[in-house]
């Protein structure tokens, strides 16, 4: 890459993806079946979250979402809270989910960048850092300081917290699931330690 990597998000139906590289402001295309890099985009912000919806780049920069035509030029701009968007996904109505470390904070938007929904919280949800959705868009989010995985339906409602520490979790930063939801991955260690984590989904 031509910086340090923060996010990825699969453009659908191709072959490439997009990567942000938020200390130089830009991102950058990667073909994911040969692994090699392709154009990097200079873009408004530090950007760091990053997810695809109708053939538009969203991104995530200082309170504010950016929508990107896939060749990179700016479309639109909204302003949606006030820190650092660290984490974007996008669920199946076409939502999306961003995520306000530093708040403590999910707000969910449309792409007419209103907010629909948000979800905070001063106790056990500190550092939000990342987000993945499962089949039925409940949002799991990795709180890195309390080592915790938060799950909060699509409305941002809080359902359950199913992995804490003594489930192995520590400082976990990244979440996935594979792509029939039957395995959660958790990518722990914010500065040592760092291993992944495989559990199964019930």
């Amino acid at each position: 890459m031509d910086g340090v990597a923060w996010d990825i998000a699969i453009i659908p139906g191709s072959n490439e993806a997009v990567v942000t590289l938020p200390f130089i402001k830009s991102v950058q295309f990667v073909n994911i079946t040969h692994m090699t890099q392709g154009k990097v985009t200079k873009v408004p912000d530090e950007c760091y979250g990053v997810t695809v919806i109708k053939d538009m780049i969203v991104l995530g920069g200082m309170g504010k979402v950016y929508f990107l035509s896939m060749t990179g030029r700016l479309m639109k701009t909204f302003i949606v809270g006030s820190g650092y968007l660290y984490s974007l996904k996008t669920g199946k109505m076409d939502m999306i989910y961003c995520c306000e470390a530093d708040k403590n904070t999910i707000i969910c938007i449309d792409i007419s960048g209103t907010v629909m929904f948000s979800f905070q919280s001063l106790s056990g949800f500190d550092e939000a850092i990342d987000m993945a959705l499962d089949d039925k868009d409940n949002v799991y989010v990795t709180t890195w300081q309390t080592n915790k995985v938060h799950r909060l339906s699509k409305d941002l409602k809080l359902i359950d917290i199913p992995l804490k520490k003594e489930d192995g979790l520590d400082e976990p930063f990244g979440i996935a699931f594979n792509k029939n939801y039957t395995k959660l991955f958790i990518a722990n260690g914010w500065n040592h330690k760092k291993k992944v984590l495989t559990f199964d989904c019930v």
